[in-house]
């Protein structure tokens, strides 16, 4: 018997990593929904049942601390890895702050080990 895939949604306005982090995923067997702009990503958010969204936080029209701030308002309750170029303190203490359940530097992360988180955030959810 197979399980529904899980799905994860991932909200990244660059097409290339984009591209090479959803199919890193979907081979590891995710069920993979991706948003460019924040204001797709509360849209999706609201209408599906993500186990886990990977976010940027540079987007056009919304970004990611406005999406950590209204999913916050809405006591939405979808787990939120935060996946950044930013890599200030004070960008990482926001967006944990804003509900985020971790925040990775993109340069700093491997795409196996991108999985690995996702992996780590969705196993037991």
């Amino acid at each position: 018997m197979n399980a529904e895939p899980i799905k994860v949604l991932v909200v990244e306005d660059d097409p290339f990593l984009m591209k090479v982090a959803g199919l890193t995923l979907e081979d590891k067997g995710y069920h993979v929904e991706r948003a460019v702009t924040g204001k797709e990503a509360i849209v999706a958010i609201k209408k599906n049942g993500y186990k886990l969204v990977l976010l940027d936080l540079i987007m056009p029209e919304m970004d990611g601390f406005e999406v950590l701030h209204e999913l916050k308002k809405q006591k939405n309750k979808v787990p939120i890895v935060v996946f950044s170029n930013l890599s200030q303190e004070e960008d990482k203490k926001e967006a944990l702050s804003l509900g985020a359940k971790d925040y990775f530097v993109k340069s700093d992360i491997t795409l196996d080990e991108l999985a690995d988180i996702v992996q780590k955030y969705t196993k037991n959810n």
